[in-house]
């Protein structure tokens, strides 16, 4: 049952994470240097959602003799895994802002495969090193969660490419309000909002890759037991 629990757990934190990320910053993202209401509440929401992955692991472990002890040490871990991550956004937004591309739909790919690199190292930080798991195996009841996320991921490749040509198109489609605001600026303008856009599919996508990972992890552990 507290394995069960474990997965309960972090499956609804999952879903969580990207309902709120979605209705309020849209992505959970910290730009150091702009310590506004989305600074903050990214690094809530990212304190909370690993502070949970934490909570999770140990009721998969099924190893909590007091869940205060337990809480205080997943809000401690929620807390350096918050500051890991506003660390790695700093760097993030520096290759950014060296690619200089000006469109905003490739800006938003780098932001969200920072995340999926996160949350993924998360996850298994929290089986291979907390939980003492090995992960770096294979068996066959793999096969399909390995799908899943391969599935899950060219969904998101897609679309990413599909905004990418749907830019093209747009700005050749109405070059004569192109010229009148100069190309580099169109450019920006029209890419800020199909990155905007595609943030909703991005965060199903990788609400949908967190799950599966987890999942696969714990059959993947259990597996490995019989």
């Amino acid at each position: 049952m507290s394995k069960s629990r474990g997965a309960v757990i972090a499956v609804t934190a999952t879903i969580l994470l990207g309902a709120l990320s979605r209705v309020t910053v849209r992505i959970p993202y910290m730009v150091w240097g702009y310590f506004d209401a989305s600074f903050f509440i990214s690094f809530v929401w990212w304190l909370i959602y690993t502070g949970s992955l934490y909570v999770a692991i140990r009721e998969y472990m099924e190893n909590i003799d007091s869940y205060f002890k337990v809480i205080l040490q997943a809000v401690l871990f929620g807390g350096v895994a918050a500051l890991v991550k506003t660390g790695i956004d700093v760097l993030t937004e520096r290759i950014i802002v060296n690619m200089n591309s000006g469109n905003a739909v490739i800006s938003v790919f780098v932001m969200e495969l920072e995340l999926l690199i996160f949350g993924s190292g998360v996850i298994v930080f929290l089986y291979y090193v907390v939980a003492k798991k090995r992960v770096f195996s294979w068996k066959k009841s793999l096969n399909v969660y390995a799908g899943i996320i391969a599935g899950d991921l060219a969904v998101y490749l897609g679309m990413i490419y599909y905004y990418l040509l749907k830019t093209d198109w747009a700005l050749e489609r109405y070059s004569g309000a192109v010229h009148q605001v100069g190309e580099e600026q169109a450019k920006l303008n029209l890419t800020i909002k199909f990155g905007q856009e595609s943030t909703g599919v991005g965060m199903l996508v990788f609400v949908v890759f967190f799950i599966t990972l987890w999942l696969g992890l714990r059959k993947n552990a259990e597996d490995r037991k019989k």
